[in-house]
């Protein structure tokens, strides 16, 4: 039996959300429709076992999110015969396991199961990547599998999205990716000063079993370095608290092996008490920066979080109340499914 053919108002129907559904309200000239409503989006399929390639000049396969980067597509495999195919600027969306993770396709690829496609003449594509970065949740909260999270194709047509102007989702676009830029280069500094805390904390700690810490303090007491002189690692000479440290320095780990007969070179008690002080105070102030630069990050996540969350509301000050209101746009659209 052919399937029945929805009039108009039926699929206007069931392209808007209904306000009880609405997650917030948006400006008087969008509205709340369907993502499957207002472009395609075609479900990926694995093309044929026989047909696989090593070939780069056949067609490249997406096969889930494990070839989609944060802004490219990294290919693995070939296919002399497409089964479902996304087109240059499509939205590649991983359908499991990262969900909602998307990439623009730069060309054409071949779409296997882990994927789908997104491709929508009256929504900008790159509103549309921000939307499915911002409303994770629903994917999530729709999806199946315990360790493995999927969703199936119809979580995808039925999810609800803030739909304002052409006009207006390109302007809300440019500026989110101004500011997102900006913090997203902060967060990189952030990032770099955490992935030195190791190399500075044996820094620390070698600078003082070594001496380089206390030269200050060994000038104003009138202290030589000369005063140094080898002992067994186990000597009761070597104060508890230096020897800590010493045996986290380079000076023991790299023989770690032959510990107990092991000859390093100490300073005077004295000295290896104020070693081990200047070693823990630093220490504790690199736990400081670090503390501060986590909180530093979750920050920067909150304030891109509360951008987002204002762009899709229609609160960064670029909507135009002037512009034809989108529910006509839609209508324009489902004409011509």
């Amino acid at each position: 039996m052919a399937k029945k053919q929805l009039t108009l108002e039926e699929k206007i129907q069931n392209a808007l959300v209904p306000e009880e559904e609405q997650p917030f309200k948006v400006p008087e000239n969008w509205c709340w429709a369907r993502l499957g409503s207002v472009g395609s989006i075609i479900l990926g399929q694995y093309p044929k076992r026989e047909d696989a390639t090593d070939d780069d000049t056949f067609i490249p396969v997406i096969s889930g999110v494990a070839e989609l980067d944060d802004n490219s597509i990294t290919i693995k495999k070939y296919t002399k015969t497409a089964t479902k195919v996304s087109q240059t600027g499509d939205l590649v969306i991983s359908m499991k396991n990262n969900i909602g993770k998307s990439v623009i396709a730069d060309k054409e690829y071949c779409l296997g199961r882990g994927v789908a496609a997104f491709r929508s003449d009256c929504v900008d594509i790159s509103y549309a990547r921000h939307l499915l970065s911002n409303f994770k949740d629903y994917l999530y909260e729709n999806a199946t599998g315990s360790t493995t999270h999927q969703i199936a194709g119809k979580v995808l047509q039925n999810m609800p999205i803030p739909f304002p102007p052409l006009g207006e989702q390109k302007r809300i676009v440019s500026v989110l990716e101004s500011l997102c830029a900006d913090l997203d280069r902060a967060r990189e500094l952030v990032e770099a000063v955490l992935a030195g805390t190791e190399i500075r904390k044996r820094s620390i700690i070698n600078g003082g079993v070594t001496g380089k810490l206390t030269a200050f303090w060994r000038k104003i007491k009138g202290i030589s370095r000369d005063s140094w002189c080898t002992r067994p690692l186990d000597s009761p000479d070597i104060h508890e608290s230096f020897g800590k440290w010493l045996k986290q320095s380079q000076c023991v780990g790299n023989h770690s092996e032959n510990m107990q007969d092991l000859q390093v070179n100490v300073p005077t008690l004295s000295e290896q008490q104020e070693i081990a002080s200047m070693i823990r105070n630093l220490l504790v102030k690199e736990n400081t920066v670090i503390t501060n630069c986590q909180n530093v990050l979750s920050s920067i996540e909150n304030i891109k979080k509360s951008i987002l969350d204002r762009a899709f509301r229609g609160e960064l000050g670029t909507n135009d109340p002037a512009e034809e209101c989108t529910l006509n746009l839609l209508k324009e659209e489902l004409q011509n499914q």
